[in-house]
């Protein structure tokens, strides 16, 4: 099937939202949700981090048109009818009872009443369980990063601390010591929180709020399942001297009247080195010049912008 889940899980029911309710009731349900289960705000607890995954599970679901019609259908299909009674002749062992084919990630619970008229099988209606035991991956982790314009613009690397969820050395990710006590660092957990310092390549002529993805720097797995990734959301701190429009860089450059009206040679401090300008003669407050090649670089790319300097008349004692 198109979507891998179950019919038996009442997915609005997860997300306390109603049939009719609409995308945007169901994204504002599952975020506050979600910022109330999330692990890390939970002193990665495996509980909170099993109802988050249930949650996004649901919304993953719920928040896709497609998927969602597909869900409603055989929930409304696995209640009676001859769906039903197929379900029923097949049993829950059964290959094949699952219409989303859930099977494969998930075992059902075995029932606990053995009493008169049961037959200690699981029922239909009865929500499945995660394998505690099935290889986890860990999560993502997404941070904001202030950076300096001048990195943006030419590219570099950062250096960037953050804590995340490793596996425990101490047991080894089993949770327990070799006295099959529990571990006494993870406390049974098989993980613990470290703070760590990763060094970030910011790309060439980065956007301003572009998210940067580093492979398997996110938290640890479980069971063996790999780790997440590390993404890093860069925003762009704001520079007293140049101002960035696409690839060109802009500056105003105070110029003292003397050269400005006999004109001549000029320093400028450029983004990464120093250019010696030619003043023209009797140069105007408002009038730019271009040097081409200082400015940004292209997203990831080889080319640059240029740097246009706009020239700003000013007494010589204003310069000093």
């Amino acid at each position: 099937m198109g979507i891998r889940t179950s019919a038996n899980r009442d997915y609005y029911k997860i997300l306390g939202v109603k049939k009719k309710d609409n995308a945007q009731i169901i994204k504002k349900k599952f975020r506050a949700l979600a910022r109330k289960h999330h692990p890390d705000a939970n002193s990665g607890s495996t509980a909170a981090e099993e109802k988050f995954k249930l949650i996004s599970e649901a919304y993953e679901i719920l928040s896709d048109n497609k998927k969602r019609k597909e869900y409603d259908r055989m929930r409304s299909g696995s209640g009676g009818g001859a769906s039903h009674r197929q379900s029923q002749r097949r049993g829950p062992g059964t290959r094949g009872d699952d219409p989303f084919d859930f099977g494969r990630k998930y075992q059902r619970q075995e029932q606990s009443n053995d009493g008169p008229g049961t037959s200690g099988s699981q029922g239909f209606e009865q929500e499945p369980v995660i394998d505690p035991d099935l290889p986890t991956r860990g999560f993502d982790l997404q941070f904001m990063v202030d950076i300096p314009l001048r990195t943006a613009c030419l590219g570099g690397q950062i250096s960037y601390t953050y804590d995340k969820h490793v596996a425990c050395t101490n047991c080894k990710q089993t949770g327990k010591t070799e006295d099959y006590e529990t571990c006494p660092v993870c406390e049974g957990n098989t993980r613990v929180v470290e703070n760590v310092t990763v060094d970030v390549e910011i790309p060439r002529g980065v956007r301003d709020q572009y998210t940067l993805r580093t492979r398997n720097l996110g938290g640890a797995g479980r069971n063996g399942g790999p780790p997440g990734d590390l993404l890093i959301k860069v925003c762009i701190i704001q520079d007293k001297r140049f101002k960035r429009i696409k690839n060109d860089v802009w500056m105003e450059m105070a110029l003292p009247e003397p050269l400005a009206e006999t004109g001549g040679p000029l320093e400028v401090k450029a983004l990464d080195k120093v250019h010696t300008i030619e003043v023209e003669e009797n140069t105007l407050t408002g009038e730019e010049l271009r040097i081409r090649g200082a400015g940004a670089y292209e997203p990831w790319g080889k080319k640059r912008g240029d740097l246009i300097i706009k020239f700003r008349i000013v007494p010589v004692e204003e310069t000093v």
